[in-house]
């Protein structure tokens, strides 16, 4: 198993962990790990993992909770009905989608908190990230 520590999980969840975790690395490119993920999650769920990354890269860039929350934050229909973007694929209208929820400033706050952590998994992603546009780049 790999080394993963984590005191809210027991050692056999940690254990299942680290196999999904394995089983996300096994996908080859962005539209398979699209699909794993609609699978496992619901689409709030996916919002709020997209929320969450869109509030890493505005910290990244500096701006201010104000600013993310309006850059982020869904604006109204423009005849100020929501009815349509809160249509789910079979046409009915069902339940306030995430996407069209606030972000809020704890979620922002709680983002920043981790962000803030040099050996947290968003700024390993960051570089990796950076270290793959440069790779590009060189090439």
């Amino acid at each position: 198993m790999d080394n993963i520590n984590d005191t809210h999980f027991t050692e056999n969840e940690l254990e299942e962990l680290t196999d999904l975790y394995n089983a996300m690395l096994t996908m080859r490119d962005s539209a398979e790990m699209h699909k794993f993920f609609k699978d496992l999650c619901s689409i709030n769920e996916l919002h709020s993992f997209l929320h969450r990354w869109q509030i890493v890269r505005r910290i990244e860039q500096g701006k201010s909770y104000e600013e993310i929350i309006k850059e982020i934050s869904p604006a109204e229909a423009a005849d100020g009905s929501k009815a349509e973007t809160e249509k789910k694929s079979t046409g009915r209208a069902r339940g306030k989608a995430r996407s069209s929820t606030k972000v809020s400033s704890t979620t922002i706050s709680r983002v920043k908190n981790c962000y803030v952590n040099p050996d947290g998994g968003y700024r390993t992603a960051l570089a990796r990230l950076k270290e793959a546009a440069e790779e590009n780049k060189e090439e």
